[in-house]
């Protein structure tokens, strides 16, 4: 591990870390940082994205604490640390989600259900349909949006010209689903849920200093 020793003249760049349960939350996430403009407006961040090997929820909260107490050793924090994650047939969600709120520093979550391609389908539509499993999602895209959709593709640069109809929808399904939370159902049990527009307005919010 590379130790990082802080002086007056040397200004090290901001820390993000992204720790992601699957595929294509990488391949999006990556395809979002290498963009031209983001490139040069966060050419002085140090944005880390990768998989840990135990990707479960609780997983990722356990790597995100490891890294926040080894950069707090290296004295070089991070500004930021986000765990993405989905539904899918996981155990521990609320309890991951819980404990990552309540952790110091806090490491904030970006969850979706069913899965992740949920914020992939707001880039094309409004919507709050119930879908049992990813490969349902998968099908709408294949047959109305992304034909041989697949998720290690580099389908980022197919859809990047609508992620602010993504952030419009996104805040729209929060609306949506707010009465339901207001009346204490979980997350995990609402209809549609993706809070990943949180990460990219985040992400859009940091500015080279």
């Amino acid at each position: 591990m590379t130790k990082y020793r802080l002086s007056r003249s040397i200004s090290l760049p901001e820390r993000v870390l992204v720790l992601c349960e699957g595929e294509s939350e990488k391949v999006y996430l990556s395809g979002y940082k290498n963009e031209d403009a983001n490139r040069r407006r966060l050419s002085g961040v140090e944005i880390e994205i990768y998989q840990p090997k135990d990707f479960s929820p609780l997983g990722l909260l356990k790597e995100a604490r490891r890294k926040l107490r080894e950069a707090k050793k290296d004295h070089y924090p991070y500004k930021s640390v986000w765990i993405v994650f989905d539904r899918d047939q996981h155990a521990n969600i609320p309890q991951t989600i819980h404990e990552a709120n309540t952790s110091d520093p806090v490491i904030n979550v970006a969850f979706s259900l069913v899965c992740f391609e949920y914020w992939i389908l707001l880039h094309f539509e409004r919507s709050r349909k119930l879908y049992n499993n990813c490969e349902q999602i998968k099908k709408t895209f294949e047959k109305n949006y992304l034909p041989n959709y697949a998720k290690t593709m580099n389908f980022y640069p197919l859809i990047k010209s609508a992620i602010n109809t993504a952030l419009e929808n996104a805040a729209w399904l929060h609306q949506q689903n707010q009465p339901d939370i207001n009346n204490g159902v979980s997350l995990i049990n609402l209809q549609a849920y993706t809070s990943f527009d949180r990460l990219i307005r985040h992400l859009d919010e940091i500015k080279n200093e």
